[in-house]
């Protein structure tokens, strides 16, 4: 049971171990930032599109592009991070009002530089599993894995991809007219923290990252070396991922890419 809520059967958890700008600290402290990478509705589209040819979701593109990330600067190819679940998987329950937010647990197999398109099959593979234990809380999970607890990581997985479209129409209660409100928040949960936000035909990412690790100037270069990844894997999914580009040149500064259809 422990290997379906894992997204993957075998072994110990791995510890994902990003290069960091400063050592970590016994204790983390929680303290954060973040940053912002808006794109067009250009790339979100040829991502569905993608998906769709490969029988996926635009989670799962997105998420398989933020692994080979995390992989090209490891150097790892058994990874796990971390992704929310809304806690409503049954319909009785959708309605209520309260935080059912749960964490899952993914584990991805990123062996045998595979190409992008055999390794978005196997991340579909793997989340189906996992998902199908959403409904198990992480605290009895932890409790059932029980690893080494150390105070500066946080357990089981130290980075968080969050992926999620924003309905723009659940803000509108006539007569009132609403809007949303950014907070800004000196605080980082995890190491990394990846938001894909889709709002209105457009892509959002945000990267929120533990200051005590991180210079803005590594999160900025990451940041810009994901959109790199996102316009690669669209342009030619049948590539392998040691040849998926991470610097942008002169043709995709600005992500200015044709995309075949």
């Amino acid at each position: 049971e422990r290997a379906g809520w894992t997204g993957r059967a075998g072994g110990d958890l791995p510890t994902l171990d990003l290069p960091t700008d400063r050592p970590r600290r016994a204790e983390t402290r929680r303290r954060g930032a973040y940053d912002w990478f808006p794109l067009d509705g250009t790339l979100l589209a040829a991502i569905g599109r993608l998906a769709q040819r490969e029988g996926a979701t635009r989670f799962h593109v997105l998420l398989s592009a933020f692994l080979v990330l995390l992989a090209r600067h490891t150097g790892q190819e058994d990874l796990v991070v971390g992704t929310p679940t809304a806690g409503r998987s049954r319909r009785e329950i959708e309605g209520l009002i309260g935080f059912f937010v749960n964490n899952l647990v993914l584990r991805a197999d990123l062996s045998g530089d595979p190409s992008f398109r055999e390794l978005l099959s196997r991340v579909r593979t793997m989340a189906i599993e996992a998902f199908a234990h959403q409904d198990t809380p992480f605290e009895r999970l932890v409790e059932a894995v029980a690893p080494e607890r150390e105070l500066g990581r946080n357990p089981l997985f130290q980075v968080l991809f969050n992926h999620f479209a924003v309905d723009e129409r659940l803000f509108a209660l006539p007569p009132l007219e609403l809007s949303t409100l950014d907070m800004t928040l000196d605080v980082s949960k995890f190491d990394l923290t990846l938001h894909c936000f889709e709002v209105e035909g457009q892509l959002v990412v945000k990267l929120e990252y533990d200051t005590d690790l991180f210079d803005r100037e590594t999160i900025e270069a990451l940041g810009r070396r994901y959109l790199t990844l996102l316009a690669g894997v669209v342009a030619d999914p049948g590539a392998r991922l040691s040849r998926l580009p991470l610097l942008a040149d002169a043709g995709r500064a600005q992500l200015v890419v044709q995309w075949k259809r």
